[in-house]
This record gives structure tokens, C-alpha cells and sequence, in this order.
């Protein structure tokens, strides 16, 4: 595990722990390992059983130069107990913008192989191995580097791109694959992030050859292998006293948020925070896993009027500074108007609103839309079980990269949120929440190059 902020203005350090439980019930409180670093993993040699932390770190703060670590570590304390030393930095050019990271190390044979991603996080992502008769090296490349890299066929030729962070394993039967992370790029960007793909792996003069050496494709299928399919509509009323595991909240919560209901659905408990804070809002999210499905949540009964700051709804969400946002408000002329469904959405830093009255002072029966699709995300609403009103769209692209200087690579999210913006929830304001939450899947049919009209 690691603690750390990717922020260019609160520079915090990556530390890394970890804990232990003899039965995955219990666990020990963290250990707090000497080495900061990103990516750690623990690997214990099953010849000697010395165990040894392979790590991403910096030289130095001065510098900053990336690359592989290693040393033996003591379980119980973090400490290293033999030298902190470079292990390999892979086939790239090692200097300042070099990021070889996530070693992987495991034993075959009579080898030991240290399996790596460089080329950072975007096009030049790429998984490279190189093998040693120790632990501790030397380290040996493999001649055929990088072994996954599909944008060596163009960075905007294939849908799959970014092939990197491998995992080699073998199955009961003696078969190897390797699991990995990828995007898919469409139409120049990748809404959903990063994703896990499994790909088959051969072996030859003692080195993995992953896919045959083939690009991955899409279309591809091998052996009894089944293909991903479309999912099951999936319908959540919030029973039961905790949430799905599918929901997660923002940063860790020290405010109670929300309460689910005895009957059924969510109620939020909206503090001064929206989705555009770096704190804790009212809200609770969930990964968008699909290029082609509609997001729709049904809200509770608003019984009285919002005010104009007070604002319930769904979103779109990639970080605080790019979510797509849908609700309820208080209309913008003022209290005694009745309520609105607003919409708005960001690019690049422009704000485009728009609001839609309702032409009443309580809500029953609102159910609000987001319907994605590979290049366009829109937005709707409907009342008492009428045919969807699409409101407005935006292209998918807006939730697919950072400002400059900043740096996601998680994917888009859907959110349920309320929220006061910036002023404590009003007294006698009515309560607001959510009743159930929908989403419905379709085809994908996303092709192997990424070629749209």
C-alpha cells in the first residue's frame, strides 16, 4: 500500500506500509516500511525465504530521478536489514522524465524474472523484463523489449493502448497468461481510464511471449477463454444497512454523510462541500464500467421548495475539476419560484448552465439520466414515469485528461451528490436522497482501430 497526493502544489512523499492476518478475518496494525517509493511489492524467495521490497523510487530528492529499488526487509518492523540498492531501470533513456515502476518479480525455472511498465502512464506505456540467477541481480534484458507494447503500431492506430503494469501467472493446468492494464482510445481519448485485460503468454529460450507476439486487438478471442460480455441490467434501492461495494465515498469521511433508510434509499446529509472541493462532500460514486450504458437514479420526494445554493443530483465525475453535473436547485430567480433541473458542464475551464423549470415547489417522481456513449455523454430527465427530455450533451473527451499540471488516469465515475456550495444545509430545508439507481447496459461493438466518423 501507499500513502501519497499527486499534487503539484502539496508535495507529499510516498510512504509505503503494509498488514498481516493469519486468517484474512484479523489484521495487524500497518507497517510502516523505511524505503518511499510507488508500486511496492513484497517478494519472498522461496529458496532462502528472505524477504525483499521491490519498489519505485526517486535517487534523490535533489534530482528526482526514478527507477527500480530494492532491499531485504525485516516483516515485523520495515526496516531494511541489507543494502538499499538500483535493481534495473528498463530499455528506456534513465534521466529526469524516465518512469520505470510497478516490479513485478517471480521465480521460473532456474530464474528469477523482474517484469516492469515504463514509459509513463499515457502512449508510450509499456511492460519490458529482464531476468537474473539472484534476487538481487545482475539483471539480464530481454533481447525481444519491450514484450507488450501495442503503441508500437501508432499511437493513434489501435483502440488498445498504454499496455503496461503485467502480471505473469500460471494456471492449475500449466497454461501462463498476463494480466495487465490498458485503455481503450476512442477517438483520441479514453473516458473510462485505465481497465484489465488477459492475454495468453508462451514461453521461448526461457522468456515470455505475450499474445504471440501479436498486437492486442479487440475482435481477439483465444481458447475457452470467454469474451467480455454485455452485463446485466443492475438496480440498487439501497436495502440493507450498508452500501453495494460498488459505492465509494471521496477521501476518507469524518462526517456522517449519509443514512440509508429501513425502507429503502439513500438520504444525504449535505455539508458546505460540492464535487468541485478537495474535501469530503456529500456523495458517493461509482466506477463507470461500460463505453455504452445509461446511468439513471431515481430521486427521493422533495417536499418542499431548494433554495438556490442547495442542490441535489448525479454527475459525471472524473476529478474536482471535471465532473458533469445534473440536479435540483432552486430556480436562479429566487425563492418562491419553484424548482429547476439544472445542467452543468465544464470544458476546459468554461462553464456552461442551464436550468429547466418544473413549475412546482416539491418534487415526486424525478428520475434523472445520464446516457454515456463512446464519444458523447447526455443528459435528461423525466417526471411521474414520462418519456425521457434530453437536456444537453458533451463529448466524452472533457472527462478523459487533466488540467495542465495535474494527473488522472482513474477514468470517469457516476456520483450521487447534494450539497449546500459553500453554506450549511438551511434549517427546515427538506431532505433529499435517492430512492434507486439503475444502470442498463448495451453493446459495446467498440472496433480494433480507433477510427470514428
Amino acid at each position: 500500500m501507499t500513502r501519497w497526493t499527486y499534487d503539484p502544489i502539496a508535495k507529499v512523499w510516498p510512504r509505503i506500509t503494509w498488514i498481516s492476518s493469519p486468517d484474512l478475518e484479523t489484521w495487524s496494525d500497518p507497517i510502516w516500511a523505511e524505503p518511499w517509493g510507488i508500486d511496492p511489492s513484497l517478494f519472498q524467495d522461496p529458496v532462502s525465504g528472505d524477504v525483499y521490497l521491490n519498489l519505485m523510487a526517486p535517487d534523490s530528492k535533489e534530482t528526482g530521478i526514478w527507477g527500480i529499488y530494492q532491499c531485504q526487509v525485516d516483516l515485523w518492523t520495515g526496516q531494511c536489514i541489507d543494502e538499499y540498492r538500483s535493481l534495473w531501470n528498463g530499455t528506456m533513456l534513465h534521466d529526469a522524465s524516465a518512469r520505470p515502476e510497478g516490479p513485478k518479480m517471480f521465480v521460473r525455472g532456474e530464474w528469477y524474472y523482474l517484469l516492469i511498465a515504463e514509459g509513463g502512464t499515457d502512449d508510450l506505456h509499456r511492460t519490458s523484463i529482464a531476468r537474473s540467477h539472484s534476487p538481487r541481480g545482475p539483471w539480464t534484458p530481454n533481447p525481444s523489449n519491450p514484450i507488450l507494447y501495442n503503441g508500437a503500431y501508432g499511437f493513434d492506430n489501435l483502440t488498445v493502448q498504454s499496455t503496461g503494469h503485467a502480471t505473469i501467472f500460471d494456471t492449475a493446468s500449466g497454461d501462463s497468461y498476463a494480466v495487465y492494464l490498458a485503455r481503450r482510445k476512442v477517438n483520441g481519448s479514453s473516458p473510462l481510464g485505465r481497465e484489465t485485460f488477459l492475454s495468453p503468454v508462451t514461453w521461448k529460450d526461457g522468456w515470455p511471449v505475450i499474445n504471440n507476439g501479436r498486437p492486442i486487438l479487440l475482435s481477439e478471442s483465444f481458447g475457452d477463454t470467454p469474451d467480455q460480455s454485455t452485463p446485466e441490467t443492475w438496480i440498487d434501492n439501497f436495502e440493507g444497512s450498508t452500501l453495494d461495494n460498488g459505492w465509494c465515498q471521496l477521501r476518507t469521511p469524518y462526517t456522517e454523510n449519509f443514512v440509508l433508510r429501513e425502507e429503502g434509499g439513500i438520504v444525504f446529509r449535505p455539508n458546505v462541500y460540492s464535487l468541485s472541493e478537495r474535501d469530503v462532500p456529500a456523495a458517493i460514486l461509482r466506477k463507470q464500467t461500460s463505453l455504452n450504458m445509461t446511468f439513471s437514479a431515481e430521486l427521493l420526494p422533495i417536499r418542499s421548495e431548494l433554495r438556490r445554493g442547495e442542490t441535489v443530483g448525479i454527475s459525471v465525475y472524473l476529478s474536482e475539476f471535471q465532473h458533469q453535473d445534473m440536479g435540483v436547485r432552486g430556480c436562479k430567480d429566487g425563492p418562491g419560484t419553484g424548482m429547476c433541473v439544472y445542467t452543468q458542464l465544464v470544458r476546459n475551464g468554461t462553464v456552461e448552465y442551464d436550468e429547466v423549470r418544473l413549475n412546482a415547489s416539491s418534487v415526486d417522481g424525478l428520475v434523472l439520466y445520464i446516457r454515456a456513449e463512446p464519444l458523447l455523454y447526455r443528459f435528461g430527465y423525466s417526471v411521474a414515469n414520462s418519456s425521457v427530455s434530453w437536456v444537453t450533451s458533451i463529448e466524452s473527451k472533457w472527462l478523459a485528461f487533466a488540467p495542465q499540471g495535474w494527473f488522472v488516469f482513474e477514468g470517469a465515475s457516476f456520483a450521487l451528490f447534494a450539497s449546500g456550495n459553500g453554506r450549511p444545509w438551511s434549517v427546515g430545508a427538506p431532505e433529499v436522497g435517492f430512492g434507486s439507481v439503475t444502470e442498463e447496459y448495451f453493446e459495446e461493438d467498440i472496433p480494433d482501430c480507433d477510427r470514428w466518423e
